[in-house]
Formats: C-alpha cells, structure tokens, sequence
C-alpha cells in the first residue's frame, strides 16, 4: 500500500527530465499545483514547447548533464530511455539527497508515485492502485469525471487540439499536489507528546505502507533522528525546529498548521490497495465533502476492489514482459478489463464491455471482474492466460 498525501508545490522548485506525452502530464499537474517548473529534454510535445515560449516553464533544450537535478524540491523522470531515468534517480535521491523523486513506471527508483486525478475546481479526488492497475485507476477516474461533470488534469492545455495556455496558481495558493508516497522500509518520525485520533490514523497508515516508524515525544527528541527521515509528522512547526532549522531533507506535515508542512493526508477510502482520497479548497463545502466521502465508502469499500487490483497486480510483471511497448500493454489491459462473456440471461443482454460495478452495483455479468470479486479465481487466471497467449502471437 502507499501513502497518500497531498505536495504544497507553491513556489516550489521542481523538475521534469523528458518531454514527451507523459511528462507533459506531470507539468501540466505541476504548474496547476503552483510549481516552479523546468524541463530539460532534446524534443517536446507541442503543448510543452508552446508554454516555454510563453515563460510558464523553463526549458533546456538538451539532454540531462551531471548535477542537473542539485536544488530541486521535486524530481520526476518521464524519458524513453532506462539509463537516462535511472540516472536521475541516482543522481537526485542517492546523491543529492532529495526525498520526492519519481521515474515513471519503475516503482524501485520512486518514493512516490503520480495519482489519477479528478478536480472541479474545489473538490479534487484522486486515485491509487498502488501501482498495480493503472488502467482500474483510470476507469475509476473517467467514472467521477462524468459524474461529477468534472475534469482531470489530463484534460487541461488544449483547445480544439491546439496549446493554450494553462492557468499556472503560482500568483495564489494553487490546487494540492496528489501523490501517493512509497514508504517501505523508509524512516518517518511522528513527534507528539500526545496521540491523538489523528496522530493514531497516521500511525497505522504509516504501519500499512511498511514505514519503520519512530514516535518519540519531543523531549526524547535528538538532532540526529531526522539525519535520515524521510518524513516527519508534528503538530506545529516549532516542535521541528527546535532541532532542524532548514527546509531541506524530509517532507513534513503539520496538524494544526497544515499551510506551514510540505504535505497533508487527505481523507481515503480503502480497499486494499484502492485508495480514493478526498480533498476540498473551500471550507464552505466540507459538508459536502463529507456527504460525498460516505457515499464513496459505501461504494468502494468491501465491494471486491481491491482483489481485482490484487489479481491484476499478480500479472502485471507477466504481462510487461510480453509486450513491449506501453500501448500494447495498454490495450492489453483494457481488453483483459473489457471482457465480458457473450451470453443471454433471461430477457437482458449483459454489456459488451464491463462496468466495473461502477455504473451497476448490482451487474451480475460474466467478466473478469466478477469472477475475482466472487472467488472465481481459477476461471479468471485460465482467462486472462488464454487472452495473453493469444494476443502475444499477434
């Protein structure tokens, strides 16, 4: 499982190396998080391009050099290349000690990884399968798009297929930053005199994400402790800087100043390794929120999510292996996800491709989701093993 927590970017410095399809996404979702942003790469999309020549972003037309990632707050990889994103990783988590680094689908080289993400402006939702399905996360998020009449940020920079430009929020506080952090086996301190009920709910998220977790209360506190935090949890600002007195190192919340931390933890809903978090920027809507986040855990929660995830993560590797290419895999996966079995039952036809539940709570259908969420798991692995060795010989 992974942490969610939500990157106050305002200001921040952050880079992205590469400037293909999915790194735009990244600063596209940086520059409406308030990101300071550059981008160093040879090529870009035309979106990139056109917002460095209007001076939203920097960018350094060339390949990466030794000691481009020193200074940043946030590093995300996102070329073609396995050398170049290994060595950004190197560079800035092992080298310069920078604790948000990403390389986009290598989960080894991250201590975070990226959320689909939904927003309207005021509400955002985002969502993690902890990097087992992608392609569920973004069933899930075209789902709350058209439920809510909202948008995600992948949406956002064209008009009519053309750039245009994108609201950077540097002049104001922008929308949270939405990742999930890795935490396994990482150092996170949670530093109260007290343990509260929010003080508890982090600790026993930190335990499910396999932190190695220390909690000493303030006055058992030594400089050396937050050598190697990667994350520290504290009520207020001055209890961590009676023994730090700079910015750098570890990422930090604060419960009763949330603006003065470097992240929050959002509300969730979870089912194994489904993880929906809830955030709202206007304090006028936070009953709506909470409205909204019952009817979440009353349609998530125990509805056999998390198995399907489970299953689909158990054949991921199998299946990046076989197909060589990020568009096969992904056709793959929605094939795979689609399928529904062509019967009659009664008078009603089943859909000719799965709802996922989402639109049908109740659907009853023969597919691979409901063969996992009811136990039926033999039946799903012969499937899903028929479809991979048929679609590899095409």
């Amino acid at each position: 499982m992974f942490y969610p927590a939500y990157i106050n970017l305002q200001d921040r410095k952050c880079l992205v190396v590469g400037g293909g399809t999915v790194a735009e996404r990244k600063i596209v979702a940086m520059l409406v998080s308030g990101g300071d942003v550059t981008v160093i790469s040879p090529d870009a999309t035309e979106l990139v391009a056109f917002l460095a020549r209007i001076g939203t972003i920097r960018w350094y037309k060339r390949q990466l050099k030794a000691g481009d990632t020193r200074g940043y707050f946030l590093v995300c990889a996102a070329t073609d290349f396995t050398d170049i994103n290994t060595t950004v990783f190197t560079e800035a988590y092992e080298k310069n000690k920078i604790r948000l680094v990403n390389v986009v689908d290598v989960i080894p080289q991250c201590t975070f990884a990226a959320a689909s993400v939904v927003t309207d402006g005021e509400l955002m939702l985002s969502i993690s399968t902890s990097g087992k399905s992608p392609a569920t996360s973004r069933r899930i998020r075209e789902h709350f798009e058209q439920i809510l009449n909202a948008t995600s940020l992948y949406t956002l920079g064209y008009e009519d297929g053309k750039p245009v430009p994108i609201a950077s929020e540097r002049e104001g506080q922008g929308l949270p930053y939405p990742v999930y952090l890795l935490l396994a086996n990482r150092t996170c301190i949670v530093l109260c005199e007290k343990r509260t009920p929010e003080i508890e709910r982090r600790i026993s998220l930190l335990h499910k994400c396999g932190a190695s977790v220390l909690c000493p209360a303030p006055n058992e506190m030594k400089p050396h402790h937050l050598e190697d935090a990667f994350l520290v949890i504290a009520n207020e600002p001055a209890v961590v800087g009676a023994f730090c007195e700079s910015e750098t190192g570890f990422i930090r919340e604060y419960l009763d100043e949330p603006s003065a931390g470097t992240y929050f933890t959002p509300d969730i809903v979870i089912d194994d390794n489904l993880i929906i978090s809830v955030s709202v920027q206007n304090s006028k809507d936070i009953d709506k929120t909470k409205q909204f986040f019952k009817k979440l855990a009353n349609q998530f929660e125990n509805k056999g999510y998390g198995a399907f995830i489970e299953f689909l993560g158990k054949r991921r590797s199998e299946i990046l292996k076989t197909f060589p290419t990020p568009k096969k895999r992904a056709d793959f996966f929605d094939a795979l996800i689609d399928y529904v079995e062509d019967s009659v039952s009664g008078l009603q036809t089943p859909p000719t491709t799965c709802c996922l539940g989402l639109t049908n709570p109740e659907c009853s259908a023969e597919c691979l989701f409901n063969w996992v969420r009811h136990g039926k798991l033999e039946r799903a692995d012969t499937f899903t093993t028929n479809l991979l060795e048929s679609q590899s010989r095409n």
